[in-house]
């Protein structure tokens, strides 16, 4: 090789090494003229919902998620949250514990900041701890298990009030109606042997014996076994601890056998679907309830929007879900930034007033003050009782 073309060769070279220098400045942020990151607070905010929009509870599930987008769309006009838009990730549980821990891989691939949702308690706890693995804040609009905040997973907050709230509102209506002995009914899960055991060692406290405790399976038909054990124990209240899709079928069969007794339903079937299902059995029926918007304060200008909106009425959940986006938005907003940690402690520290009343929570991050209200199916609706 010539000298002359060693030297052009070694030019060569020494000209490549310096562009690859100057590049790797570039993507490594330095100063330079190339390509610079993209800049995040541009982007939007992201929300992932899991709820469930098919099966059996698909109708609560629709409701949350056209209440999350209501919020979300007024803020979203008004300017966003600190300059930037939210956005909605929407992955459907099926009230379903392995559907939910599909929905929360979903949720968690797509890179959202933060989560909402859950109304079954047992499709809810199986995906919380893979939400506090991938560093998410999950606030829990409508399921209320204790067994939620028994994990500990302090990223997960509890906004319907828990079963130990549920309690208290039913040994009111209770001690209002004279009640003697109340039997109970639940179908073995999350939710529903929560609710069950909670009130099982609540009611006797103030005197109100338990007569039976009977357990549903799931989607039965004939549950003529259950209400003779109720008519047997003497129980004057009946206390259904699970949904409604089940719970129309037990109490137009209890009064079908017979029992002329007092039945009230809890959270879980409040529901004006209920109302529908039963039919005349239903008349009377008492319903430990959460915060339906139509008696809420502010509640009819929501009812318009949602109906402007959607073209349907707003169902049970939709005042703490409506809640959940603005309470959301004031965390982030104390807390200057998505960051995890600082919005995690501004959601503990946070006092919101919303449509289902006063916010803010418990050291293990259940709601502090209960929404729970008493409701009784009066002809085609509810009526709000007050004790």
């Amino acid at each position: 090789m010539s000298r002359k073309s060693f030297k052009l060769i070694s030019l060569l070279v020494a000209v490549f090494l310096l562009l690859s220098a100057a590049v790797g400045c570039n993507k490594s942020g330095n100063p330079g003229d190339g390509p610079t990151a993209p800049d995040d607070t541009n982007l939007p905010i992201s929300i992932g919902v899991m709820v469930p929009t098919s099966g059996s509870e698909a109708y609560y599930g629709n409701d949350m998620y056209q209440s999350y987008q209501l919020a979300v769309d007024e803020i979203n006009a008004a300017g966003g949250i600190l300059g930037r838009q939210l956005e909605l990730y929407l992955a459907d549980d099926g009230c379903d514990a392995n559907m939910a821990s599909q929905a929360a891989s979903r949720i968690i691939s797509r890179g959202v900041d933060f989560v909402v949702g859950g109304y079954c308690s047992g499709a809810t706890i199986p995906a919380l701890q893979q939400y506090y693995d991938a560093n998410l804040v999950m606030l829990v609009s409508a399921a209320n298990s204790t067994d939620i905040t028994a994990l500990g997973l302090e990223q997960s907050f509890m906004l319907n009030s828990p079963g130990t709230h549920a309690a208290v509102t039913l040994t009111e209506l209770c001690l209002s109606l004279g009640t003697q002995s109340v039997a109970l009914i639940h179908q073995g899960d999350a939710y529903t042997k929560n609710l069950s055991d909670i009130c099982q060692e609540a009611l006797p406290q103030s005197g109100i014996q338990i007569a039976t405790i009977q357990v549903m399976e799931k989607g039965a038909a004939d549950v003529s076994a259950i209400v003779t054990a109720i008519r047997n124990s003497g129980a004057d209240f009946v206390y259904w601890c699970g949904y409604h899709a089940d719970g129309s079928n037990v109490i137009k069969q209890l009064r079908q056998g017979g029992y002329t007794g007092e039945i009230a339903v809890g959270d879980g079937s409040a529901s004006v679907e209920l109302i529908e299902a039963c039919g005349p059995a239903g008349e009377g029926v008492y319903v430990t309830s959460p915060p339906f918007v139509e008696f809420a304060q502010g509640g009819e200008r929501f009812v318009n929007d949602y109906r402007a909106k959607f073209n349907v009425d707003p169902g049970t959940y939709a005042t703490l879900c409506y809640d959940t986006i603005y309470v959301l938005k004031q965390a982030i907003e104390t807390a200057g930034s998505i960051d995890t940690s600082d919005v995690r402690d501004a959601v503990q520290r946070i006092e919101y007033q919303g449509l289902s009343g006063l916010i803010k929570f418990t050291p293990d991050r259940e709601l502090a003050v209960s929404n729970f209200i008493i409701l009784q199916i009066r002809g085609d609706r509810f009526a709000l009782i007050t004790l």
